[in-house]
């Protein structure tokens, strides 16, 4: 995978979702991969956030403070999940960002990619949609690469 590291990004999806995961592969990292119990930050300003902070609406403000500050939110919605937990209009609230979709878990054994796609579409979430799986290495790197195309061009690359 190219060793350019993707900055300014938080990673959301309900508990479960393979945010930990994904992030651990597209940062090519071996960290623990348990329950993410708060916002953890690694370098280069790259957010997981807690799945409870869009499965539970009490905890909304808690991943909008989060998320304020990055450029790019990547939202995973898992391939077997049979809704969005994201509320509505939750990723709307700062209108200068870049919304990356990933269909993640897409090799489970009851994934509906076609489904997961339509959910986020009917959240207003449009694509294109990233079919990932942790075991299958093309999808991270496409998913990276993307993500890198979104980065802001420093003076220093000019």
């Amino acid at each position: 995978m190219n060793n350019q590291q993707i900055s300014n990004i938080a990673f959301i999806g309900e508990v479960d979702a393979g945010k930990s995961a994904l992030i651990n592969k597209l940062l090519n990292t071996d960290t623990n991969t348990g329950k993410t119990q708060a916002a953890t930050f690694y370098q280069g300003s790259v957010i997981d956030t807690p799945g409870e902070f869009v499965d539970n609406r009490s905890w909304n403000g808690a991943l909008l403070s989060t998320i304020s500050s990055v450029k790019t939110i990547v939202i995973l919605q898992p391939a077997d999940a049979k809704r969005v937990s994201a509320p509505s209009g939750l990723l709307r609230v700062y209108p200068n960002k870049n919304i990356v979709a990933v269909i993640s878990k897409s090799d489970v054994e009851d994934a509906d990619c076609e489904r997961a796609e339509r959910l986020l579409r009917v959240e207003g979430i449009t694509g294109p949609y990233f079919r990932t799986s942790i075991y299958d290495l093309p999808s991270i790197e496409q998913l990276h690469g993307h993500l890198l195309s979104l980065q802001p061009v420093s003076a220093e690359s000019i």
